[in-house]
């Protein structure tokens, strides 16, 4: 196929994912008006969850539709996009403090919203084609997505989106927040080409979005509280919540990925 007609496509599907995404935050009703800042901070959480599912369901179809002319970075870009779509109509970290949110929905939406994202991955990744740059192994094959090892070292690496968040997210501000996620993506995937040279980085596009609750944990941990977000004492580590750290870690990866293929170990038959 044509390279324009593959940028056409990839175009029209973002264009899509992005409507799909706004729509589905009219769901997300605030107890104060408006979008609500999360999931479980709306007035109707059973709506909330399934405009998000849905908005999910239809990018992972998106998604997947990309990927089968481009690669499956693409697709998930997809994934993300509609998802930062999404999070642009939410409300941020203000309205979750003077809404006395409590951190530990964060940490559970951040974890549930992770094993969805995981499940759109293994979509994308299972019916279209792998990464064709990611170089097989000494065996000839590449490893083990899911294995105890592969699981270990995408959490650890995956932690780097916390001091990244910390150093970028000076603010609150949407835009900050998003793109702290996306450059915190971007570590987190040129790391896995350093870490994990051989392996689909399936697992790789959820786990951030896991770890955003080791953060909120240490956010509790240092204060929160309407005096402290007023006087600009808030751990940045709040900032992002867990749609903003999910769409944000999602296009990062993507984006990534590409920039960081260079920093694959290939095999060559020498080494085989």
């Amino acid at each position: 196929m044509a390279e324009w007609m593959r940028t056409a496509i990839l175009i029209v599907a973002l264009a899509i994912s992005a409507v799909i995404g706004t729509i589905g935050a009219q769901w997300l009703g605030g107890p104060r008006g408006g979008v609500g800042p999360t999931i479980l901070q709306t007035v109707d959480q059973i709506d909330a969850a399934i405009a998000i599912l849905g908005v999910l369901a239809i990018a992972s179809v998106l998604g997947l539709l990309t990927a089968k002319v481009t690669t499956a970075a693409s697709g998930m870009f997809v994934l993300g996009f509609a998802l930062f779509a999404l999070a642009m109509r939410t409300q941020g970290v203000s309205e979750f403090i003077f809404s006395d949110g409590n951190t530990s929905s964060l940490m559970i939406e951040a974890v549930c919203l992770s094993v969805v994202i995981l499940c759109s991955s293994v979509f994308i990744f299972q019916f279209s084609n792998p990464l064709k740059d990611v170089p097989l192994n000494q065996s000839g094959s590449w490893d083990a997505p899911f294995s105890l090892r592969t699981v270990g070292i995408t959490l650890l690496i995956s932690l780097a989106m916390l001091p990244v968040i910390w150093i970028i997210a000076v603010t609150p501000s949407k835009g900050q927040v998003i793109g702290s996620a996306v450059i915190g993506g971007i570590a987190v995937a040129c790391l896995a080409r350093m870490c994990m040279p051989h392996t689909q980085p399936i697992l790789l596009f959820a786990t951030p979005t896991a770890i955003a609750a080791v953060g909120y944990a240490i956010a509790t941990f240092l204060g929160i509280s309407d005096t402290a977000f007023t006087q600009n004492t808030l751990s940045p580590l709040l900032f992002p919540l867990p749609i903003e750290y999910a769409a944000g870690s999602i296009m990062g990866i993507s984006s990534g990925l590409s920039w960081g293929a260079s920093l694959a170990e290939k095999v060559t038959p020498e080494m085989a």
